[in-house]
């Protein structure tokens, strides 16, 4: 059986009853694990429990958002767009769930629509977070201050969300090679969530990509999270072989 298929749900659960002191497998728990593996960079396990959680309870907002998002990490582009339409039968028009299909459309080099679909998604009323985030993924090309405006505006109404914003703002900024402002917020993320591989990887990646000799003691840190990460590896790796090739040419 296939990722997606998977993905289909119910209106109940198996696990909703707790014996013998464990935790009752709730739409509650599976949303707590599925933040927990999303913060570990285990997004395939991520999308299982953001499915679990709607399995249990399909009007969580923040599961369907979740699943599309992880399906965007799996580069996973056409099914997120899918599963972001499902989430509009629920919620029709949700500025976040525009604003993830343009995220999905941008990725898969449909620009055009990607910049439609933001356009919309910025019309709506409640904008949240995510819907500044885009578009500064969006717009990281473009000359001038776009993409920093928008992610100032992110940052500014997240609220109780801070935290996690600014692990994706630092992302979105990562993404557009500006490293030393992606720390930043990287840092700022780290102090919420000192356990989280992803936000340490993310770190790792920026202090590696401007010479920083941070990046092999934070990539192992990150590597001490999650041994079996591959892109934190290959990263370690890289680092580690450049400065070798420096110091053997004297550079």
């Amino acid at each position: 059986m296939d990722r997606f298929s998977q993905l289909e749900f119910g209106e109940t659960s198996p696990e909703k009853k707790a014996s013998h002191g464990e935790p009752v497998r709730n739409a509650d728990y599976f949303h707590k694990e599925a933040v927990k593996y999303w913060l570990a960079g285990d997004f395939e396990v991520a999308l299982r429990n953001y499915s679990r959680v709607l399995e249990n309870n399909n009007a969580v907002f923040e599961a369907w958002a979740g699943q599309v998002l992880m399906l965007i990490e799996l580069s996973e582009y056409p099914e997120a767009c899918v599963w972001a339409d499902k989430a509009m039968d629920f919620f029709p028009e949700h500025p976040e769930l525009l604003a993830l299909k343009a995220i999905a459309c941008l990725r898969d080099a449909k620009v055009d629509k990607a910049i439609a679909y933001s356009d919309n998604s910025i019309s709506k009323d409640k904008l949240t977070p995510r819907v500044w985030l885009s578009r500064a993924e969006i717009f990281a090309e473009r000359k001038g201050s776009i993409a920093e405006n928008c992610v100032s505006k992110a940052v500014g109404i997240s609220g109780e969300q801070a935290p996690v914003v600014k692990l994706e703002a630092g992302r979105v900024l990562r993404r557009k090679g500006d490293y030393s402002e992606a720390i930043k917020y990287l840092n700022e993320a780290l102090r919420e969530f000192p356990e989280s591989a992803l936000v340490w990887y993310e770190l790792g990646f920026c202090q590696a990509k401007l010479g920083r000799a941070e990046a092999q003691t934070t990539l192992e840190q990150c590597l001490r999270l999650r041994p079996d990460w591959n892109p934190a590896r290959e990263a370690l790796k890289r680092f580690k072989k450049r400065g070798f090739f420096r110091r053997l040419f004297g550079g």
